[in-house]
């Protein structure tokens, strides 16, 4: 993605942003449970594994699909979805999928349109620790994007490794071809959270696509609208 070319030239226009907007620096704080009900902790076995398990993490945006990177389920054979997991070998409930759909335009080397929608084999009920979470709307002409965002990783914190459910706050940036991109500290971000939701006043803005050492960057799912109803079939 040509986004993760300018990301390198962001990290040094914007090197040292590490506390939020009360001074404090960034931390993790272990999730509640039904604190984060459209979070899902993804298993996955792929045809180029070895039969291998792989881990994720995903959204749940509606009664039976979930939103997630391509990068996580791209050969996928099989994937099970996991609710309300603050611990994933825990998890509140499990679904089988039937159907796992790639963006078209998804490129392996560059990252470029790294988004995936799965398809849950049946309709998953809400309840207080399992619910969808709306998509944002594109931003306007004239409207001010969100500066601060929130997403929650498997992978702990520097503080506590254990891998349980933690949450992030972060400062947002976007780059010119829309991705965001956020600064977070005291966050501990492995390849097995991609996919996670980045979320902002109760809607998602971004799907965490691609790591360096300290930045996240994220994909609008607000730019993929049609993709996303063309496959789901839902209004968005």
């Amino acid at each position: 993605m040509k986004g993760y070319i300018a990301l390198l030239c962001l990290v040094a226009a914007v090197q040292g942003r590490n506390w939020d907007a009360h001074g404090t620096r960034f931390s993790g704080s272990p999730a509640e449970l039904g604190e984060n009900p459209w979070v899902v902790h993804l298993r996955v076995t792929k045809s180029t594994g070895g039969g291998l398990l792989e881990s994720c993490v995903g959204s749940l945006i509606g009664s039976s699909w979930v939103l997630t990177a391509a990068s996580c389920v791209q050969d996928a054979r099989f994937v099970w979805i996991r609710y309300a997991a603050l611990d994933p070998v825990r998890p509140g409930m499990v679904t089988e999928t039937s159907m796992v759909t790639i963006n078209p335009g998804f490129n392996v080397t560059s990252g470029e349109n790294n988004l995936a929608l799965v398809n849950i084999n049946r309709v998953v009920e809400t309840t207080d620790n399992i619910k969808p979470i709306a998509l944002a709307a594109p931003i306007a002409d004239g409207e001010e994007p969100p500066h601060q965002g929130r997403f929650c990783v498997y992978s702990g914190r520097y503080d506590d490794s254990r891998e349980v459910l933690q949450c992030f706050r972060a400062n947002l940036d976007y780059l010119d071809d829309g991705t965001i991109v956020a600064d977070e500290m005291g966050s501990l971000r492995f390849k097995f959270d991609v996919g996670s939701p980045l979320v902002s006043d109760g809607v998602q803005i971004g799907v965490l696509s691609g790591l360096t050492e300290r930045w996240s960057a994220f994909l609008q799912p607000a730019l993929y609208r049609d993709w996303i109803q063309s496959v789901t079939g839902q209004s968005l």
